[in-house]
């Protein structure tokens, strides 16, 4: 159940136009194919671990997550509600499923 809310989410944003200044900043998102192809493929960590990672960490649950390309290789931008009702975004390599930075 969690699987398909992600892969729905993760859909519901690909479709959503960006604004333009995001594209610059984070590089070109993945549509919900490719991001599905990258996973079945081993090329990115599944949102779903990443999304445990989270939960351990801070608790609560994702708002909003995406997949980019960036000059140094794909990255998730995920915003995050913890559980004591702060949102965060945080950005995480999705090779290796490391936090690189939270705001």
């Amino acid at each position: 159940m969690k699987k398909i809310v992600a892969i729905l989410a993760l859909a519901a944003l690909t479709a959503a136009p960006m604004p333009a200044n995001s594209q610059g900043q984070w590089g070109n998102s993945f549509t919900a194919d490719e991001a599905r192809n990258a996973r079945d493929k081993g090329d990115v960590v599944p949102l779903r671990d990443i999304f445990r990672q989270l939960k351990n960490r801070y608790g609560g649950y994702q708002v909003d997550a995406n997949l980019y390309n960036r000059d140094r290789g794909q990255v998730y931008v995920i915003d995050w509600m913890t559980e004591k009702g702060e949102r965060i975004r945080v950005t995480v390599d999705a090779k290796t499923g490391r936090t690189l930075s939270t705001n």
